[in-house]
């Protein structure tokens, strides 16, 4: 093993936005950013839900990202349901180094799923036999748009 060789380690934090209304959070954001912690990268389901409703409502978080950025990281916003832009953003997520990163992916809740999408109730609550056949069916056609192998 070749010991002057640095091995670069990255820590990833994955968060709800509901999740946000914890004071530990925001501790913990405050020490990576003083201590410019650059191997950290957190990711934001930025899905506007919580199990009590809208977050805005719940608890304001916008504007998500001057906060962030207040705490010393640096912030990348990206489409969160777009596959491809968010492993394009992780990867240059990967290439800032002199401190933390957060990532905000903006995402629907139940996308894809007619009746689930938005829909803040779904939040902690599995669909029954009926509605899970159903919800499948709509993911596998997208919408109705394709045929399914599974039809």
């Amino acid at each position: 093993m070749n010991i002057n060789k640095q091995i670069h380690r990255w820590v990833y934090v994955v968060m709800g936005d509901g999740e946000l209304n914890e004071g530990n959070i925001w501790e913990a954001a405050m020490l990576a950013g003083k201590y410019k912690l650059g191997n950290i990268i957190g990711i934001i389901d930025r899905n506007n839900i919580q199990i009590d409703g809208p977050t805005e409502m719940v608890m304001p978080l916008e504007n998500l990202r001057d906060k962030w950025e207040a705490f010393g990281w640096h912030v990348l916003e990206v489409d969160g349901n777009n596959i491809e832009a968010f492993i394009e953003t992780c990867a240059l997520a990967r290439a800032i180094v002199n401190r933390p990163v957060a990532i905000i992916a903006q995402t629907i809740p139940g996308k894809g799923v007619d009746f689930m999408e938005f829909q803040y109730a779904w939040h902690g609550k599995p669909p029954n036999h009926e509605e899970a056949k159903k919800a499948l069916h709509e993911l596998r056609t997208l919408g109705g748009k394709i045929r399914s192998e599974h039809e």
